[in-house]
């Protein structure tokens, strides 16, 4: 798949579509979290070795979290660290906004925005989300990861379209 701007590189597991459309769903909306492990077994091993030295994610919205009680982009990142034996650690704080899920392709160019949580100064982080589709939520998260002194930069997603 191409690579959004600002990101090194690029990965996903699955096609989004058929089953795994439905697998990221209940995982997303009915707090189906044992599939968050099947998915991360898959996406970890896309990752080369030494490739990555910090995983995070693309946090949702405030409102989706507390209406879910959970992250299910924290979810995967987490998993997918623990079997990357890497650190899993917020660097990315959202910005007030409408959600990407129901917005047509244009409106999702924009991406939502991003703050930094931390200083990344040197480091190659691993940004993991549930599906990538313009690539615009990557490319957001990017930048601010580099304005916060990110070296290296890669997203990974369980699913993407074809």
């Amino acid at each position: 798949m191409p690579v959004p701007p600002g990101l090194d590189d690029c990965l996903a597991l699955l096609v989004y579509e058929g089953p795994t459309q439905s697998l990221v769903t209940h995982l997303k909306y009915r707090n189906a979290r044992t599939v968050a492990a099947w998915l991360a077994d898959g996406m970890a091993p896309l990752i080369a070795s030494g490739s990555v030295d910090l995983v995070t994610w693309a946090p949702t919205t405030d409102l989706r979290r507390r209406s879910r009680g959970f992250d299910h982009a924290e979810l995967l990142a987490r998993k997918v660290a623990s079997h990357l034996v890497l650190p899993c650690t917020a660097t990315l704080r959202r910005v007030p906004g409408p959600p990407q899920t129901g917005r047509t392709l244009l409106e999702r160019r924009d991406g939502p925005q991003f703050l930094p949580a931390r200083d990344v100064t040197g480091r190659s982080v691993l940004v993991v989300d549930d599906v990538v589709t313009t690539g615009a939520t990557f490319s957001s998260a990017a930048r601010t990861l580099r304005s916060a002194g990110a070296d290296h930069v890669v997203g990974l997603a369980s699913a993407h379209p074809r």
